[in-house]
Protein backbone atom coordinates (compact mmCIF):
# COMPACT_ATOMS: atom_id res chain seq x y z
CA UNK A 1 0.00 0.00 0.00
CA UNK A 2 1.05 3.39 -1.25
CA UNK A 3 1.64 6.51 0.87
CA UNK A 4 -1.54 8.19 -0.03
CA UNK A 5 -3.29 4.87 0.86
CA UNK A 6 -1.95 4.78 4.06
CA UNK A 7 -3.08 8.09 4.54
CA UNK A 8 -6.58 7.65 3.36
CA UNK A 9 -6.58 4.73 6.16
CA UNK A 10 -5.37 6.90 8.56
CA UNK A 11 -7.35 9.48 7.97
CA UNK A 12 -10.90 6.68 8.45
CA UNK A 13 -9.79 5.51 11.68
CA UNK A 14 -9.20 9.01 12.91
CA UNK A 15 -12.20 10.15 12.23
CA UNK A 16 -13.84 6.67 13.77
CA UNK A 17 -11.68 7.88 17.00
CA UNK A 18 -12.70 11.51 17.17
CA UNK A 19 -16.25 10.62 16.41
CA UNK A 20 -16.72 7.82 18.75
CA UNK A 21 -14.33 9.01 21.69
CA UNK A 22 -15.45 13.00 21.75
CA UNK A 23 -18.29 13.15 24.59
CA UNK A 24 -20.71 15.81 25.26
CA UNK A 25 -18.12 17.14 28.17
CA UNK A 26 -15.40 17.05 26.64
CA UNK A 27 -14.02 13.53 27.84
CA UNK A 28 -13.89 10.08 26.26
CA UNK A 29 -16.69 7.20 26.72
CA UNK A 30 -16.38 3.76 26.82
CA UNK A 31 -18.12 3.18 22.97
CA UNK A 32 -15.55 4.46 21.45
CA UNK A 33 -13.08 1.83 22.77
CA UNK A 34 -14.80 -0.53 20.51
CA UNK A 35 -15.09 1.84 17.64
CA UNK A 36 -11.35 2.22 17.79
CA UNK A 37 -10.12 -1.16 18.29
CA UNK A 38 -13.14 -2.24 15.74
CA UNK A 39 -11.68 0.40 13.14
CA UNK A 40 -8.21 -1.03 13.59
CA UNK A 41 -8.73 -5.03 13.40
CA UNK A 42 -11.05 -4.18 10.44
CA UNK A 43 -8.23 -2.23 8.46
CA UNK A 44 -5.93 -4.98 9.33
CA UNK A 45 -7.78 -7.66 8.07
CA UNK A 46 -9.34 -5.87 4.40
CA UNK A 47 -5.22 -4.96 4.26
CA UNK A 48 -4.50 -9.07 4.43
CA UNK A 49 -7.73 -9.77 2.50
CA UNK A 50 -7.88 -6.96 -0.03
CA UNK A 51 -4.01 -6.16 -0.14
CA UNK A 52 -5.16 -2.73 -1.08
CA UNK A 53 -6.18 0.37 0.13
CA UNK A 54 -9.91 -0.25 -0.79
CA UNK A 55 -10.27 -3.30 1.11
CA UNK A 56 -8.38 -2.26 4.00
CA UNK A 57 -10.63 0.95 4.59
CA UNK A 58 -13.70 -0.73 3.96
CA UNK A 59 -12.49 -3.16 6.73
CA UNK A 60 -11.72 -0.09 8.99
CA UNK A 61 -15.24 1.60 8.31
CA UNK A 62 -17.24 -1.96 9.14
CA UNK A 63 -14.84 -3.03 12.37
CA UNK A 64 -15.34 0.34 13.41
CA UNK A 65 -19.20 0.57 13.03
CA UNK A 66 -19.44 -3.23 14.46
CA UNK A 67 -16.75 -1.98 17.51
CA UNK A 68 -18.81 0.95 18.11
CA UNK A 69 -22.32 -0.89 17.97
CA UNK A 70 -20.95 -3.27 21.04
CA UNK A 71 -19.50 -0.24 22.85
CA UNK A 72 -22.68 1.58 22.90
CA UNK A 73 -24.95 -1.72 23.71
CA UNK A 74 -22.09 -2.29 26.84
CA UNK A 75 -22.84 1.24 28.25
CA UNK A 76 -26.11 1.34 27.51
CA UNK A 77 -25.94 -2.04 29.94
CA UNK A 78 -23.59 -0.53 32.65
CA UNK A 79 -25.72 2.41 32.58
CA UNK A 80 -29.10 0.31 33.30
CA UNK A 81 -27.44 -1.94 35.71
CA UNK A 82 -26.26 0.95 37.76
CA UNK A 83 -29.59 2.62 38.56
CA UNK A 84 -31.29 -0.93 38.99
CA UNK A 85 -28.66 -2.38 41.20
CA UNK A 86 -28.02 1.23 43.47
CA UNK A 87 -28.36 0.90 47.10
CA UNK A 88 -27.61 -2.96 46.67
CA UNK A 89 -24.01 -2.74 47.34
CA UNK A 90 -23.33 -4.43 44.46
CA UNK A 91 -20.34 -2.23 41.92
CA UNK A 92 -20.27 -2.13 38.41
CA UNK A 93 -17.03 -1.50 36.20
CA UNK A 94 -16.86 -1.26 32.67
CA UNK A 95 -13.26 -2.09 31.19
CA UNK A 96 -14.02 -1.86 27.82
CA UNK A 97 -14.24 -5.01 26.56
CA UNK A 98 -16.00 -6.29 29.36
CA UNK A 99 -18.97 -5.26 32.44
CA UNK A 100 -17.91 -6.91 35.74
CA UNK A 101 -20.65 -7.30 38.42
CA UNK A 102 -18.82 -7.80 41.75
CA UNK A 103 -21.39 -8.85 44.31
CA UNK A 104 -19.23 -8.49 47.87
CA UNK A 105 -19.52 -10.88 50.27
CA UNK A 106 -21.37 -8.41 53.21
CA UNK A 107 -24.83 -8.12 51.01
CA UNK A 108 -24.68 -11.54 49.40
CA UNK A 109 -23.78 -14.21 51.76
CA UNK A 110 -23.30 -14.91 55.47
CA UNK A 111 -20.02 -15.53 56.50
CA UNK A 112 -18.49 -19.18 55.50
CA UNK A 113 -21.87 -19.90 53.62
CA UNK A 114 -21.97 -20.70 50.12
CA UNK A 115 -25.61 -20.09 50.39
CA UNK A 116 -27.21 -16.66 48.93
CA UNK A 117 -28.84 -14.07 50.88
CA UNK A 118 -32.37 -14.24 50.67
CA UNK A 119 -32.15 -10.42 50.78
CA UNK A 120 -29.99 -9.86 47.59
CA UNK A 121 -31.79 -12.39 45.61
CA UNK A 122 -34.07 -9.58 44.04
CA UNK A 123 -30.83 -7.88 42.79
CA UNK A 124 -29.86 -11.31 40.97
CA UNK A 125 -32.75 -11.49 39.26
CA UNK A 126 -32.26 -7.84 37.95
CA UNK A 127 -28.75 -9.04 36.66
CA UNK A 128 -30.33 -12.08 35.06
CA UNK A 129 -33.08 -10.13 33.21
CA UNK A 130 -30.19 -7.72 32.55
CA UNK A 131 -28.78 -10.52 30.80
CA UNK A 132 -31.26 -11.96 28.91
CA UNK A 133 -32.34 -8.62 27.40
CA UNK A 134 -28.85 -8.19 25.99
CA UNK A 135 -28.41 -11.57 24.79
CA UNK A 136 -24.86 -11.28 22.79
CA UNK A 137 -22.45 -11.98 25.46
CA UNK A 138 -20.58 -14.92 27.31
CA UNK A 139 -21.03 -14.78 31.07
CA UNK A 140 -18.31 -15.63 33.66
CA UNK A 141 -19.05 -16.31 36.99
CA UNK A 142 -16.05 -16.27 39.41
CA UNK A 143 -15.86 -16.52 43.33
CA UNK A 144 -13.11 -15.09 45.69
CA UNK A 145 -11.88 -15.35 49.16
CA UNK A 146 -9.75 -13.56 51.34
CA UNK A 147 -6.33 -15.45 52.54
CA UNK A 148 -7.55 -16.90 56.00
CA UNK A 149 -7.97 -20.67 56.17
CA UNK A 150 -6.28 -23.33 53.82
CA UNK A 151 -5.91 -22.64 49.24
CA UNK A 152 -8.35 -25.82 49.79
CA UNK A 153 -10.80 -24.65 52.19
CA UNK A 154 -10.78 -21.30 50.11
CA UNK A 155 -10.98 -22.94 46.92
CA UNK A 156 -13.58 -24.94 47.52
CA UNK A 157 -15.78 -22.21 49.14
CA UNK A 158 -15.25 -19.46 45.93
CA UNK A 159 -16.19 -22.44 43.68
CA UNK A 160 -19.29 -23.31 45.81
CA UNK A 161 -20.52 -19.35 45.51
CA UNK A 162 -19.68 -19.29 42.18
CA UNK A 163 -21.58 -21.98 41.47
CA UNK A 164 -24.55 -20.46 43.95
CA UNK A 165 -24.25 -17.58 41.80
CA UNK A 166 -24.86 -18.98 38.69
CA UNK A 167 -27.58 -21.30 39.61
CA UNK A 168 -30.24 -17.92 40.90
CA UNK A 169 -29.09 -16.40 37.14
CA UNK A 170 -30.06 -19.80 35.09
CA UNK A 171 -33.05 -19.89 37.84
CA UNK A 172 -34.23 -16.45 36.37
CA UNK A 173 -33.80 -17.06 32.59
CA UNK A 174 -30.22 -16.75 31.77
CA UNK A 175 -29.15 -19.63 29.74
CA UNK A 176 -26.56 -22.03 31.44
CA UNK A 177 -25.22 -22.71 28.05
CA UNK A 178 -23.72 -19.26 29.18
CA UNK A 179 -22.23 -19.36 31.69
CA UNK A 180 -18.90 -20.69 32.92
CA UNK A 181 -18.44 -20.99 36.39
CA UNK A 182 -15.08 -20.96 38.48
CA UNK A 183 -13.70 -20.55 41.87
CA UNK A 184 -10.35 -18.63 42.08
CA UNK A 185 -9.86 -18.85 45.57
CA UNK A 186 -7.38 -16.16 47.39
CA UNK A 187 -5.12 -16.58 44.22
CA UNK A 188 -6.36 -13.26 42.62
CA UNK A 189 -6.97 -10.29 45.41
CA UNK A 190 -7.71 -7.16 44.19
CA UNK A 191 -5.90 -5.28 47.21
CA UNK A 192 -3.66 -6.58 50.71
CA UNK A 193 -5.56 -9.06 52.75
CA UNK A 194 -3.28 -8.10 55.15
CA UNK A 195 -6.57 -5.68 56.75
CA UNK A 196 -9.78 -6.92 57.85
CA UNK A 197 -11.07 -4.16 55.18
CA UNK A 198 -8.79 -5.27 52.50
CA UNK A 199 -10.11 -9.40 53.37
CA UNK A 200 -13.32 -8.26 52.55
CA UNK A 201 -12.90 -6.63 49.51
CA UNK A 202 -11.39 -9.48 48.19
CA UNK A 203 -14.06 -12.02 49.50
CA UNK A 204 -16.35 -11.36 46.33
CA UNK A 205 -17.96 -13.13 43.31
CA UNK A 206 -17.41 -11.02 40.28
CA UNK A 207 -19.96 -11.84 36.87
CA UNK A 208 -17.96 -10.61 34.52
CA UNK A 209 -19.87 -9.99 30.66
CA UNK A 210 -18.26 -10.15 27.17
CA UNK A 211 -19.51 -9.12 24.52
CA UNK A 212 -19.53 -11.73 21.57
CA UNK A 213 -21.00 -9.61 18.80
Amino acid sequence: MGYHGKTIVTGVLTAAFLGGCASQDGGYNQPATGAVVGGLTGAAAGQIIGGDTRATVIGGVIGAAVGGTIGARMAAQERELRQSLAGTGAEITNTGSQLRVILPESVTFRTASATVDSGFLPALRTVSQSLRQYPASTVRVVGHTDNVGSATYNNQLSQERALAVARVLIANGTPASRIAVSGRGFHEPITSNASAAGRAMNRRVEIVITPTS
